[in-house]
């Protein structure tokens, strides 16, 4: 599959032929995919194309990559998914809890050529399109893993959306998840103890997912359905932002 042809000519012009990850910080599980000192990690490193099976000198481009509290995924151009760090949940979603201080591909999405990723305390959710496709599958399809996500490997999820939805964002905070859907609708799950699930209540427990059937302008006003175009998760926060560029 061509990333060209999947991203646009528009989209792909802008992107450069090669590309680099870069990290440093806390280093305590892995998550910087380094071996070195304290003091070291203090320096922004960028990480050898070898880590990754790419041979040095050989053009790579990586197109989305994401943090969570203690690990760490990337995106390359090939549409392949790379997972390092903390693994304590499944987060890196090889079916294992032992950690990874070096990135490896998440075999679970071979078939799957990944577009965007995001990361949260303890779990990983990622948009994909089956690199196989006879048009009957949605061409973007939401993956998830980890904490309160159900598996230690990928899998599909659709909670209250339907089969057919394509997904066009996603974002994990610390324990809960926001998916965006073509049509600007957005579905929330996970735990509600601060209303980061946007019901417009707060609840204990792990709850299921469910479409956000109302924003209100005005705290005195009545909640009306928009049209979302952005979402983005806090810890225990969400924001997003409508398609009249209202937040």
């Amino acid at each position: 599959m061509d990333i060209d042809n999947l991203l646009g000519d528009s989209r792909a012009a802008s992107l450069p032929t090669k590309s680099a990850i870069y990290v440093w910080g806390y280093n305590q599980c892995g998550q910087t995919g380094r071996n070195e000192k304290e003091c070291q990690l203090r320096i922004p490193k960028q990480l050898p194309p070898d880590l990754f099976g790419c041979p040095a000198g050989q053009n790579s481009r990586w197109l989305d990559i994401s943090c969570g509290r203690e690990h760490t995924a990337a995106v390359a151009s090939d549409g392949s998914l790379f997972t390092w760090g903390a693994n304590d949940f499944g987060q890196l979603g090889d079916g294992t809890e032992e950690r990874r201080k070096h990135p490896t591909k998440v075999k679970q999405l071979e078939t799957e050529f990944v577009k965007s990723v995001s990361c949260g305390a303890h779990c990983t959710a990622a948009i994909a399109e089956p690199r196989k496709n006879d048009g009957t599958i949605p061409t973007r399809r939401l993956w998830v893993w980890g904490q309160n996500q159900g598996s230690d490997f990928p899998r599909l999820f659709w909670g209250a959306f339907t089969p057919d939805t394509i997904i066009c964002e996603v974002s994990c905070g610390a324990v809960h998840v926001v998916a965006l859907s073509e049509e600007g609708l957005l579905q929330a799950w996970g735990y509600n103890e601060y209303g980061q699930l946007g019901r417009g209540f707060t609840c204990e427990g792990l709850q299921g997912g469910c479409v956000i059937n109302g924003y209100a302008k005005f705290l005195d006003e009545a909640p009306e359905l928009v049209k979302i175009i952005r979402v983005s998760c806090g810890e225990y926060h969400t924001a997003a932002i409508s398609d009249k560029g209202e937040v």
